[in-house]
């Protein structure tokens, strides 16, 4: 891979987790740590991120923001399909759930598209519902309302209304990040009131997500600890925070 090319990917994945130790990007890019040391060093003449101890951080607000989902399905795919096996695991014949447009359980669509279970399945998300309908078994409701260009997923009041009239058995949900004090969070107010209301609707909650969520923190919170059920995540996530998870709360971890 060329130096440019790896830079490029180095950006694109500060976009999406804000910081980023050298590690994940050697296993990310497939690149030894002094290369990826250069280049951070040369990203950080440019103004382009900000070094740490360990990692870089962003520091340019045009990385901020939320990146199209597109972009966000090239990293740890191989996390995100482990969990979304996980996630398949605990699902039984006859079960009722509700699933948001995240890119792991975009994953988990895909197991339960190619099965034979019988699901009645509510999402939001237009492309987990088109990976759905290839089981022929499922009942499947899509929720309507405004649809968010960078997700595909409705939001809004009348997402919000219709799904006020459901109750399932479980909720599988997609976070941005995951923080001791502020639990589950999300860069977009809409997605969050949605994912608030998804758990809410449910008997058991599960949120989905790698390692690269933890330690975390984005501008809404749609859930604390304390409100969720079972955590699905994959072998690489910390496992100090995770022992400080089941310490301070009743929270199920699956890896």
């Amino acid at each position: 891979m060329l130096a440019a090319e790896r830079r490029h990917k180095i950006l694109d994945a500060l976009r999406i987790n804000q910081a980023i130790s050298v590690a994940e990007l050697c296993q990310v890019l497939e690149a030894s740590e002094a290369t990826i040391r250069r280049d951070l060093t040369q990203l950080e003449a440019e103004g382009k991120l900000e070094r740490t101890h360990g990692g870089a951080l962003v520091n340019d607000t045009r990385l901020s923001g939320e990146d199209p989902l597109a972009q966000k399905e090239t990293l740890y795919r191989d996390e995100k399909h482990e969990i979304a096996v996980k996630a398949y695991e605990t699902l039984v014949e006859g079960d009722s759930l509700v699933m948001d447009g995240g890119t792991t359980t975009l994953e988990l669509s895909k197991l339960i598209g190619k099965s034979n279970l019988k699901l009645t399945i509510i999402t939001n998300s237009t492309i987990v519902f088109k990976e759905l309908v290839s089981n022929p078994n499922l009942d499947l409701y899509m929720v309507g309302g405004k649809v968010r260009p960078n997700t595909l997923a409705a939001v809004g009041t009348i997402a919000l209304e219709q799904l006020s009239r459901f109750n399932v058995e479980k909720a599988f949900i997609g976070t941005n990040g995951i923080a001791l004090d502020a639990g589950f969070t999300t860069s977009d107010l809409d997605e969050a009131l949605i994912k608030t209301a998804m758990l809410e609707r449910a008997k058991t909650r599960y949120i989905l997500a790698d390692h690269s969520k933890f330690h975390k923190v984005y501008l809404n919170t749609f859930a604390p600890l304390s409100k969720v059920d079972v955590l699905i995540t994959d072998k690489l996530a910390d496992p100090n925070l995770i022992q400080s998870i089941i310490s301070a709360y009743e929270l199920e971890i699956l890896q």
